[in-house]
């Protein structure tokens, strides 16, 4: 895959109006039986609410304000049937907003799952380029608006149609005249309507992504927190999360303010249709035109229509806020692909796995430089191999390569003799255990923490692989055993202990390849010599690659590979190495003389 398309993969533009609305229906077609229902629920309360003034309007006429001539009626028969049309209507509104609000909750969470499946698939390119905290933003701050215009506004808006539509309809047939005056105010309202949608829609996209900026920052700080008040950063952090702050509240208060100058046209504006009723109303009433009922109808009406005529421009608010955020999360659901999976994946074979890197170049970005270089690379199935090297010379860039956490630029990796872009990411995964620099264990008793990479443990094989790894010198020490809960990130325990975790883990998973990339640089020497000698029975049979800086660690490997610039320089056993000049003895020379 070229470069540059990778860079655009975990990089895409926002969705446009349409394929976001796209994306929307096609969750809300999910839940279509719920929808349908809010819908139909919907339909009946707008029949009930015109149903009402229409009683009303009889009880007025044959009940109370009878003409000369005709007989007045009893008005209880229609004050009872109001009454129980606004029960109807009570219950009608309570199951439509259950119903809609479930739909929503229901969107929200498949949104919510969908990104959340969506990260545990992207390639680390994508978390080389986007900060955590924007990468929560979009599972979290993102949704909400989602789900509280599906469950509310976009319903109520369907509602508000009804609405004016079938109001208008009865006040046609009633008076096509008087509803022509009672209309007067709809063409400035939708007028203002388009013209709000057309200013909020860019404002609430920023308003978003500036709410990612405010999270990115507060997760830097809570993360970093110990380097934060070991080097009296306070007021810097503070002031940097005061800045996206800022930010944020600035582009609110352009969202308000465009709201200020917009909504408060659309609560007034309903105002002059309920004016022009009153004035030509009343006359036709004196004229004898109009009945005191009919009068009262169009009134009643009117009112009616002032909160969907109102709810217009909330809506409308509510759906570009809603339509924004969908838009930057079905950009990373739709623009960003997965690390590809082959069409007719090919099997491991059984055994010992042999690794072979075949003429590898690699860069982590388009424009960055080459951190390997055309590089071959042999390790024979069960051979554990060291590979060692100045800072930066590619240590662990390669054994990243191994779990397929990138794929090269150039060249090819394989594992028993089989590509590993042949192979499905759940098998290649499943036949490589991994301990990295940073160790990351999780907010879970030791005991899950150390069978994660197997659920089918045993616990012979478990507390076996704990004195390997040297567990079992801190681990019945601890509270509660191997019961005790292991903070976030692994705080109670020390950095070498928390390596040694992970290296337990590492040998529970029981893979035919282990890849360790400086899995004791934070435990003594004494204790790390005291662990090669254990650990070198317990790998004995499989497939190692192990990258370090430390000549104690080197005495796990059969073999030494030496990296410089992205290249192997030198390659042997390492004591024959230390006795021959070369870029190894230039490594671990010195610390031999000491």
């Amino acid at each position: 895959m070229p470069e540059g398309h990778r860079s655009r993969t975990v990089d895409p533009p926002e969705r446009g109006l349409v394929p976001t609305f796209r994306g929307l229906l096609v969750l809300w077609w999910g839940e279509r039986r719920l929808g349908f229902l809010g819908l139909a629920l919907a339909l009946c309360y707008t029949l009930l609410s015109i149903a009402i003034p229409l009683l009303q309007q009889e009880a007025i006429d044959n009940a109370i304000d009878v003409a000369p001539g005709h007989h007045r009626q009893s008005i209880w028969p229609y004050l009872i049937g109001i009454v129980a049309l606004a029960t109807v209507r009570l219950g009608v509104n309570f199951s439509r907003r259950f119903a809609t609000s479930r739909v929503g909750i229901r969107i929200e969470a498949t949104m919510r799952g969908l990104l959340y499946s969506a990260y545990l698939r992207y390639p680390r390119r994508f978390y080389d380029r986007w900060a955590t905290g924007q990468v929560l933003s979009r599972a979290t701050n993102d949704l909400y608006p989602i789900r509280y215009f599906i469950g509310w506004g976009l319903v109520q808006g369907v509602q508000s149609v009804m609405m004016i539509v079938a109001a208008g309809i009865v006040l046609v047939l009633v008076n096509a005249q008087l509803a022509l005056y009672s209309a007067i105010a709809m063409p400035p309202i939708t007028l203002l309507v388009l013209r709000f949608a057309r200013r909020v829609s860019p404002i609430s996209t920023e308003v978003q992504a500036r709410k990612g900026d405010v999270t990115e920052m507060a997760d830097e700080a809570v993360v970093g927190i110990e380097m934060v008040q070991a080097f009296g950063r306070e007021d810097i952090v503070r002031d940097r999360f005061g800045d996206r702050a800022e930010g944020v509240r600035g582009a609110v208060l352009r969202q308000a303010g465009v709201e200020a100058r917009h909504l408060p046209g659309l609560f007034y504006l309903p105002a002059l249709s309920i004016a022009a009723v009153v004035y030509f109303g009343g006359r036709a009433v004196i004229g004898g035109h109009l009945t005191i009922g009919q009068f009262v109808l169009f009134e009643t009406l009117l009112l009616q229509l002032v909160w969907p005529l109102e709810a217009i421009g909330w809506i409308t608010n509510l759906g570009q806020r809603a339509l924004a955020s969908a838009a930057r999360s079905f950009a990373w659901l739709d623009g960003i692909e997965p690390l590809a999976e082959p069409l007719q994946p090919l099997a491991l074979p059984a055994g010992p796995l042999s690794i072979r890197f075949e003429r590898v170049t690699f860069a982590y970005g388009g424009d960055d430089p080459d951190v390997l270089h055309d590089l071959d690379l042999d390790v024979a199935a069960g051979e554990i191999v060291a590979i060692c090297g100045p800072t930066g010379s590619g240590k662990t860039t390669l054994l990243s390569l191994v779990p397929r956490f990138y794929d090269p630029t150039a060249g090819n990796v394989l594992i028993g003799g089989v590509n590993i872009r042949d192979l499905t990411v759940t098998d290649l995964r499943g036949a490589v255990a991994l301990v990295t620099q940073r160790p990351v264990l999780f907010s879970a008793p030791l005991r899950d923490n150390l069978t994660a990479g197997r659920e089918d443990h045993n616990w012979d094989d478990v507390l076996a692989a704990c004195v390997a790894a040297g567990v079992d010198e801190f681990a019945p020490r601890l509270p509660d055993g191997y019961d005790t809960l292991i903070g976030e990130r692994g705080v109670n325990l020390s950095g070498g202990q928390r390596q040694r975790v992970a290296l337990a883990r590492a040998l529970i998973a029981d893979t035919r390849v282990v890849v360790l990339d400086d899995p004791l640089s934070a435990v003594d020497t004494l204790t790390e010599r005291r662990l090669v000698r254990r650990l070198k029975p317990a790998l004995a049979g499989r497939t190692v690659l192990v990258a370090t800086q430390r000549l104690s660690t080197v005495a796990l490997a059969d073999r030494v590979v030496v990296l410089r610039d992205g290249r192997p320089v030198q390659s042997g056993i390492p004591r024959d190495l230390l006795g021959a000049d070369g870029a190894f003895s230039e490594l671990f020379g010195d610390e031999v003389a000491a």
